[in-house]
């Protein structure tokens, strides 16, 4: 095999951040949409879980955590700023701090929040509340560096890792219900991050709609 191959599910906020990472560091993949009642032996082969997003690079390694794929496409494309580097390792802790926030305890609420028919649709509203405080806590730190007229991203006012990985999860608090979303204003510095991300150029190529991939088709390449 001579390129990356990246089996992923479009609406997945794990395979978005993987997808986003790896369009916007330069990396040329082949992209396999899965179906996933329908998984293909393929990745089923390469992955005991089985689960978007994977990543199978040019040299075979597999890499089946979406975070790990992102910091392999920032690393090969040499682009450590992302990761805060340099003489300040509390930018590092900050970004990764976040990270953990958001894969841990946000994710958590969020899918009893967005998915209470799953879980307990009793106590739906007390998820979205608990998600909500992480929101307006990110809001706050966005509204901090807007007022002292720095750029809207969630650590050191800088583009980082932070922001990538967390994006499409408050994407898909959005989803759950969007009116009133977008009618808070508690939350008006967090909606105009977000919205960079929509309006990014790139945004319709990560979310571009493919066919489940079939290896009787053409491959699709991605980047």
């Amino acid at each position: 095999m001579k390129h990356n191959i990246l089996y992923s599910f479009r609406r997945c906020p794990y395979a978005i951040r993987a997808r986003w990472a790896l369009l916007n560091t330069n990396q040329t993949i082949e992209l396999r949409e899965v179906e996933l009642k329908n998984k293909p032996i393929e990745l089923i082969q390469i992955s005991k879980k089985a689960t978007v997003p994977v990543l199978k690079t040019s040299l075979n390694k597999v890499i089946d955590e979406s975070l790990e794929i992102m910091i392999w496409s920032i690393k090969k494309s040499n682009m450590h700023e992302l990761f805060g580097c340099g003489n300040d390792n509390n930018i590092s802790k900050q970004i990764l701090s976040l990270i953990e926030i958001n894969d841990k305890t946000f994710k958590y609420h969020l899918d009893r929040f967005k998915y209470a028919s799953r879980f307990n649709i009793e106590e739906s509203e007390t998820h979205r509340s608990e998600a909500m405080k992480i929101l307006l806590s990110l809001n706050n730190r966005l509204k901090v560096f807007s007022n002292e007229g720095r750029s809207l991203f969630l650590v050191d006012a800088k583009e980082s890792l932070a922001d990538w990985a967390i994006w499409p999860f408050v994407r898909q608090f959005r989803i759950a219900d969007i009116k009133k979303f977008d009618q808070n204003h508690e939350i008006l510095y967090l909606r105009c991050w977000l919205n960079y991300f929509f309006t990014h150029e790139k945004y319709p190529i990560v979310m571009k709609k493919n066919e489940p991939w079939s290896k009787k088709n053409e491959p699709l390449f991605f980047g």
